[in-house]
């Protein structure tokens, strides 16, 4: 449009000028279809001058027939939708494509189309369309990968956790030396196997974003102690001293991860130092806390600062010696530093030693120092007294379990310590079994997957259901997903990872046996009662 001139332009005025000025014709199209505003261009496009192409329809401006009915078909569906729109011509006068967007009123309802018939608006939304189909595809790809992963741990757990069984049994049946030795290279083969399963399922799992921080207030101190409780005989054991240095200090964080985050540091400080000994140590910097982890070992070359903390990467171990580690500690250290939101840095030298530190935020008010721990992490069994201190008491274990082999395993090992064993494959051979039974289980072993839709957490509850009582129930479960996991804690059952120490198992089946089985809520029988038929 041309101003008027000594006349104050209008804001509408100025619109239309901006409109006009721009060289790909743009209309707003009525509910209608008729054109409600046009700039020059889009009038141009039609061999009309502006004013002549307001108020008409499409058709009535000259398109032809096939292009009107393919801008009529998408207008109507902009207007049903309210989603944007684009359409690849060629359109005569009008370009290669054209783009049509909703214009909504003041309450959100859509009361025109804007049409752009410009190839370089057309492809740009083009381009958003197959960008939200690319969110959407990798968001697909991501809750695969997950499902994926969730199933792989399962089930490669489950022959690890079956060798566990059977090496223990087998281990304790042996008299000859060289039988023993044998058998303890068998042991060592089976953790490597099982280090290295963990270690790649945990970065998988950090890799595809499935690992989630679940931020707490806590006192670092509890960090700081559970550290040194892990990793302070095991200095001991190598004549290292390792020393604490607390602070009364409340940090934001998510402690599980953190404590993940934290072992591979320590346990590369405690295999690469040979003499003196490791520091653990907490330090305020501003708003902030510094964790930090001192050692006296070989140190490193600031030349390999960054590579250390890639996957596989491992110095001074060319033949790739297991007991030297995987190359994995530090990869997940990364992965579980950004996940976190918590800079890990690295100072080291040649023969002076290394200081790695992770920087946390601290908390001003002491804040709510409860809070569930993180459905990733992976809990030991609850500590009770130790298997040869106090074997657990004579009593009958159901054992729920649908694979063959790892029903089988964890049979020979109850029976081994002097329990009666009633096995199943599932709820209802579980029920079966407690019909024909002469007495009722002293206590529930399952596995939380089962076949089908079944869980263990239903097996026991079906089984309290049918004896009318709380029988004591403990999950075993190589499943990391964490849905399933939180299941498991809301059911308050005691949950154990596979693939698990037996003694540990040991101590947890000890410590349910001997503990106190509260009635079920409908009055429910004696401990020892039969299941009522």
């Amino acid at each position: 449009m041309t101003l008027i001139q000594g006349q104050a332009p209008s804001r509408a005025d100025w619109f239309d000028a901006l409109l006009s000025a721009n060289d790909a014709p743009h209309a707003l199209l009525g509910e209608d279809g008729c054109v409600l505003a046009a700039n020059r261009a889009f009038a141009d496009a039609l061999g009309l001058v502006q004013d002549a192409v307001e108020g008409r329809s499409l058709a009535e401006g000259g398109l032809p027939a096939g292009a009107v009915d393919a801008l009529d078909a998408l207008r109507r569906q902009v207007l049903a939708t309210g989603i944007p729109a684009s359409c690849a011509g060629p359109f005569p006068g009008l370009g290669r494509a054209v783009a049509l967007t909703p214009v909504r009123d003041a309450g959100g309802a859509i009361r025109a189309v804007a049409l752009i018939a410009d190839a370089g608006a057309a492809a740009l939304a083009e381009a958003r369309a197959e960008a939200a189909q690319a969110r959407a595809d990798a968001e697909r790809a991501r809750t695969a990968k997950g499902k994926f992963l969730s199933a792989a741990s399962h089930d490669l757990r489950q022959p690890f956790q079956a060798m566990h069984l059977f090496h223990h049994l087998l281990i304790g049946r042996l008299t000859d030396p060289t039988s023993i030795e044998l058998a303890n290279k068998l042991e060592q083969a089976i953790v490597g196997g099982e280090t290295l399963l963990r270690a790649l399922l945990e970065v998988s799992a950090l890799e595809a974003g499935l690992v989630t921080a679940k931020p707490q207030t806590f006192p670092v101190d509890e960090l700081l102690a559970k550290m040194l409780e892990e990793f302070g005989p095991e200095a001991e054991a190598k004549g290292l001293r390792f020393n604490v240095r607390p602070l009364d200090a409340q940090v934001t964080s998510d402690p599980a991860l953190m404590e993940r985050l934290l072992r591979p540091i320590l346990a590369n400080a405690l295999r690469y130092t040979l003499k003196g000994g490791i520091l653990l140590a907490a330090r305020r910097r501003g708003d902030a806390l510094r964790i930090e982890v001192w050692d006296t070992g070989v140190g490193i070359d600031p030349a390999n600062h960054g590579v250390i903390f890639e996957d596989f990467h491992q110095l001074g171990n060319p033949g790739r010696d297991r007991k030297q580690g995987l190359g994995l500690g530090l990869a997940i250290v990364r992965r579980l530093s950004q996940v976190l939101g918590h800079p890990v840095t690295l100072r080291s030298r040649l023969g002076k030693g290394s200081v790695f530190a992770v920087e946390v935020p601290l908390t001003v008010s002491s804040g709510d120092r409860s809070g569930d721990e993180s459905a990733d992490s992976e809990p030991e069994p609850a500590a009770g007294p130790s298997a040869s201190a106090a074997p657990a008491k004579a009593g009958t274990v159901l054992v729920i379990e649908d694979d063959a082999m790892q029903l089988e395993g964890i049979g020979m090992l109850l029976r081994g310590w002097g329990y009666a064993v009633i096995p199943a494959r599932g709820i209802v051979e579980a029920c079966a079994e407690l019909d024909s039974a002469a007495t009722a289980p002293d206590l529930v072993l399952s596995d939380l997957r089962l076949s089908g839709l079944e869980t263990g957490i239903d097996a026991i509850q079906a089984v309290r259901a049918r004896c009318g009582r709380r029988v004591p129930g403990v999950i075993v479960t190589g499943d990391t997903d964490p849905d399933r996991l939180r299941s498991v804690d809301r059911s308050g059952l005691p949950l154990v990872h596979k693939p698990c120490d037996p003694r540990a198992l040991r101590r947890l089946l000890c410590c349910c046996m001997n503990a106190d089985a509260g009635p079920a809520p409908n009055g429910g029988n004696r401990p020892d009662a039969p299941c009522s038929r």
